[in-house]
């Protein structure tokens, strides 16, 4: 069977059972619990907790850029970026679901989210599902979730070091701007981690 004939239906239940939903489950579940905090903890921390509580969450989209592509190519041999677009399909909604669940977290907790905890959400699971990609391809072949965590975790740490005339550049000093830095940089990163090898 070429990857030319194989259809989308057969692909999503190839990539479904090979794909490793426990992290992904568990980052929502962890995401979940995150903002849960809210309702117990001082005004202040909200905004806190729900950086993190969608931050813990997207850690499980970083499974779509592993590639079990042994297992899934006995039923469905396709390309690397098609296996990707596959993942995502099935990963991404699994945590909508839980970033809708933490956005209603919020709003019980009496803070107004508005459409920050999804503009965030769209950019570290960009980030997320490259780091994923090239940690998976490395030559320590490191786990996805535990990668994303690390690499974001950092970033959550380092942004606020960061001083204002470097936050403050026109290139990246609105959210419109940050969400596509994001978008573009995960996008080179799969293009390379994805590259099809056998071609």
């Amino acid at each position: 069977m070429s990857s030319a004939v194989v259809r989308w239906p057969a692909l999503l239940a190839a990539t479904g059972t090979v794909l490793p939903w426990g992290p992904v489950l568990a980052a929502g579940g962890a995401g979940l619990a995150t903002a849960g905090a809210m309702a117990v903890v001082p005004p202040g921390g909200d905004g806190l907790l729900l950086v993190l509580g969608v931050l813990v969450l997207v850690t499980g989209v970083a499974v779509a850029g592993e590639d079990p592509s042994a297992a899934v190519a006995e039923v469905a041999p396709v390309g690397p970026r098609r296996r990707l677009a596959a993942r995502l399909l099935l990963v991404l909604p699994v945590s909508a679901a839980a970033l809708a669940g933490v956005w209603v977290q919020a709003v019980l907790a009496g803070a107004a989210p508005g459409r920050g905890p999804v503009l965030l959400w769209v950019s570290l699971a960009a980030v997320a599902t490259a780091v994923g990609a090239a940690a998976a391809r490395s030559a320590a072949a490191v786990p996805g979730p535990p990668a994303a965590a690390a690499v974001l975790g950092a970033g959550l740490l380092a942004v606020p070091l960061l001083p204002a005339s470097v936050t403050g550049l026109p290139p990246w000093d609105s959210t419109a701007e940050r969400v596509a830095w994001a978008l573009a940089v995960s996008a080179v990163v799969l293009a390379r981690a994805t590259r099809d090898r056998a071609a």
